[in-house]
């Protein structure tokens, strides 16, 4: 399918729900991690091991969830995910004990960071072809778009109500401005819809006779080696791009800076995240996700090296840059990739599991960097096993990309 302004519409659908996805997003939760930790009496070990259970929930729920896309119509769909997300919000206001802040924020997670992006990338993976590329570059523009707007709303609310009420609020906007401007984007989604199916339809056809072009299911991608040696590479971006929000005030003060100046370079991380996917994406749609793949590890880890060895201004600016560069370069080439190997007729079902297992990471971050804080290990010792991680990664790529995958099975 050709990218034309009839498709505006729809690239605008995508960054909305990426936009919306941040009431799920670790950076905007973690507004609420000194108010939540003051109310239930939580240390950093235990704020880490109640975010690592959530998000391993959110992750499980979505791996079995995901696959809904591929079967229910987008515009009915996005209505339900909508409303659920608003009554989670609902949910966090009122709740009270423990277990109920818990179910709130399980909702938040698997709801807003887990399905919403999950839908919105999805969504531009399938129905773009040649332009896939800049087609998930310009959705997920929502992503930078989001933090540089919610959390320092979030913060304003709550100088104005008590953090449970400030939930009501947000429900409050996603039923009465985000449902109705989602539903508003899907118009004329079932002609698109329809011409989609009519090529998978065609394209099934003319590829019967070979096995490597039938339709991929999650079974079959998970006897595929190369989605192992990918694997290390999938979840190092979620898992120290978490760790570098989730503990910024260890940050600033390993670099001997208040929390207000390291957070002030975060608009050189939005600004490297919102520009360079749709550079990505240009380089996706004309060389394809699996070629520019190894491009991806090195700027995550020549950013933490950089930080780790740098304390001044210029240092600091690097990284930040550096880091939104990888994080941003990665969603067009990830989103192209699994296209590209798997196809797109079973896609919501296979990037579920990549997606959980995004999830896992930045589950897994807070939680086991949290511990080995308190064990005494410097927060820059962290950073470099970072960079030895996105350089590693480097290598498990190279041999991924000569192996040739197995026959898929039948759809």
């Amino acid at each position: 399918m050709q990218f034309d302004r009839s498709m505006v519409r729809f690239l605008a659908f995508g960054l909305a729900v990426a936009f919306l996805s941040s009431f799920g997003q670790t950076y905007f939760l973690g507004i609420y991690k000194t108010v939540v930790s003051e109310t239930f009496g939580f240390d950093h070990a235990d704020f880490g091991l109640f975010y690592l259970v959530v998000t391993l929930g959110s992750a499980i729920g979505l791996n079995r969830l995901g696959h809904l896309i591929d079967g229910i119509p987008l515009r009915r769909y996005m209505t339900g995910l909508v409303c659920l997300l608003a009554f989670a919000c609902f949910g966090m206001a009122v709740s009270g004990p423990l277990a109920t802040v818990f179910l709130a924020f399980l909702a938040l997670r698997l709801l807003g960071q887990g399905m919403m992006t999950h839908a919105a990338m999805t969504s531009m993976s399938r129905y773009f072809g040649r332009n896939r590329g800049r087609a998930v570059a310009i959705a997920a523009l929502g992503f930078p778009l989001g933090q540089a707007i919610l959390p320092p709303l979030a913060v304003l609310v709550l100088t104005m109500t008590a953090w449970r009420a400030s939930w009501a609020v947000f429900g409050a906007g996603l039923l009465l401005l985000g449902l109705p401007l989602v539903l508003w984007l899907l118009k004329g989604h079932d002609a698109r819809h329809a011409r989609w199916l009519e090529d998978e339809a065609a394209a099934s056809a003319a590829l019967a006779d070979k096995p490597a072009g039938k339709s991929w299911r999650r079974a079959d991608v998970l006897k595929d080696r190369r989605f192992y040696l990918i694997l290390p590479f999938l979840m190092a971006s979620p898992f120290w791009v978490t760790a570098v929000f989730f503990f910024a005030e260890e940050m600033a003060a390993a670099k001997g800076w208040s929390l207000q100046a390291y957070t002030g370079f975060y608009w050189l991380f939005a600004g490297g995240s919102a520009l360079v996917p749709l550079l990505g994406g240009y380089l996706v749609d004309r060389f394809g996700g699996l070629r520019l793949l190894p491009f991806h590890p090195p700027l995550l880890g020549l950013g933490l090296t950089i930080v780790c060895f740098s304390d001044g201004a210029v240092g600091v600016a690097l990284f930040m840059a550096l880091v939104g560069m990888a994080t941003g370069f990665a969603v067009p080439v990830n989103n192209a990739l699994w296209a590209e190997l798997y196809g797109t007729r079973y896609l919501g079902e296979i990037k579920s599991l990549m997606t959980s297992m995004a999830v896992l990471a930045t589950a897994l971050s807070p939680y086991v960097l949290g511990q080995l804080l308190d064990a005494g290990v410097p927060i820059l010792s962290l950073l470099c096993a970072g960079a030895v991680h996105g350089f590693l990664a480097l290598f498990l790529l190279v041999p991924a990309l000569g192996l040739r995958r197995p026959a898929a099975s039948a759809p």
